[in-house]
């Protein structure tokens, strides 16, 4: 019993040594939504984020099994009322989506709800150890300029007062921001508005930008010697080249089925292209789904710029996805993915391989 009692509290003391302090600064991440879409940190918190669109957040680390979560929850639906300025998310930690939508439903949550699905934010914020151990619940509040204003672990009555005590602080913080802002523009002169920048999608017929890219696997693969006129005439095939996410629902079926025509069409060479994702995930993605497509990763989302799949805020139209010629053209464009899709790229590839 007396070992037990140790393992767990060296387990417990590991947790916490791993866990942010306040003032460190709060990794950045992006999660899918439990209704849809997905959440990006930094364009909440941090530099990267517009002056109007900053606002503090919490980032509550949960599971469904977890009662003092459910207690912690109840008091943060109070407070989410209580300060609008503030901005609370819940985080399921390593559990099937249904099963928190269920929870959703059975306690008629309000508060918005994050999928860590595999566990990889709450490794980042030292919630989860590599033994998949976590101390639950466990809330960090971020402040505007994206550092850890407060951190709290488990929950009991009384609680709450330490949160109202911080969500008090921030307000009157944010408010200030807000006013000054709004003293800001009014003060500006007026001017001819600037429209923005956008990459725009590349059309048929266009040069598909060339680029080079790591393979998950290791090396580099360049399009030059794929396609184009720098390419061995021996060693020209047609490319399909495809932008994703882990995270993007239609992205996997849209997988499933070029996995099926890659296989039958050996003459068309499919690479996925992940953005902006760490390693360690996409290859928990391609084991969970024993995928092989060979895999690039444009891990600063330079390349999905180049063809107009991410603007310059950083968002993204997934999945999206470019057949290239030999002649190194735009042969063929899909975004979004819908069961019969498959078809239009199996003609297409019909196309080119009997050329």
């Amino acid at each position: 019993m007396r070992t037990k009692f140790i393992t767990f509290l060296c387990l417990f003391v590991s947790l916490l040594s791993a866990q942010l302090e306040v003032g460190n600064e709060a990794p950045t991440f992006y999660l899918p939504r439990l209704v849809g879409g997905s959440f990006y940190m930094s364009r909440m918190v941090g530099p990267k984020a517009k002056p109007d669109d900053r606002m503090p957040l919490v980032v509550s680390f949960f599971q469904t099994t977890c009662i003092p979560c459910k207690a912690e929850i109840a008091e943060f639906e109070k407070l989410q009322d209580e300060f609008p300025l503030i901005k609370i998310y819940l985080v399921g930690l390593n559990e099937p989506d249904q099963l928190v939508a269920e929870y959703v439903e059975k306690f008629d949550l309000k508060l918005e709800m994050l999928l860590d699905r595999y566990g990889v934010v709450g490794k980042k914020y030292g919630v989860v150890d590599e033994e998949g151990v976590a101390i639950l619940p466990n809330s960090y509040i971020i402040a505007t300029d994206g550092t850890v204003y407060y951190h709290h672990t488990g929950f009991k009555p009384g609680d709450e007062a330490a949160y109202r005590e911080k969500f008090e602080e921030l307000t009157k913080i944010q408010e200030a921001a807000i006013a000054a802002r709004e003293a800001e523009l009014a003060a500006e002169t007026k001017q001819p508005e600037k429209k923005e920048e956008h990459h725009d999608l590349l059309a048929v017929g266009q040069p598909a930008p060339t680029f080079f890219l790591p393979r998950l696997d290791g090396g580099s693969f360049y399009l030059s010697r794929v396609v184009g006129a720098k390419a061995k005439a021996d060693q020209r095939k047609p490319v399909v080249v495809s932008f994703f996410q882990t995270t993007c629902i239609p992205c996997k079926a849209e997988i499933a089925e070029l996995e099926k025509l890659q296989d039958e069409f050996p003459g068309v060479v499919i690479y996925l292209v992940d953005l902006n994702e760490e390693d360690g995930l996409v290859k928990e993605y391609i084991e969970r789904f024993d995928l092989k497509l060979q895999m690039l990763m444009d891990r600063y989302g330079a390349v999905g710029k180049k063809y107009g799949v991410v603007d310059e805020n950083g968002l993204a139209i997934l999945p999206n996805s470019f057949i290239v010629a030999q002649d190194g053209s735009i042969y063929y464009h899909h975004t979004g993915f819908k069961p019969g899709d498959e078809e239009i790229y199996r003609k297409k590839f019909t196309e080119l391989t009997s050329q």
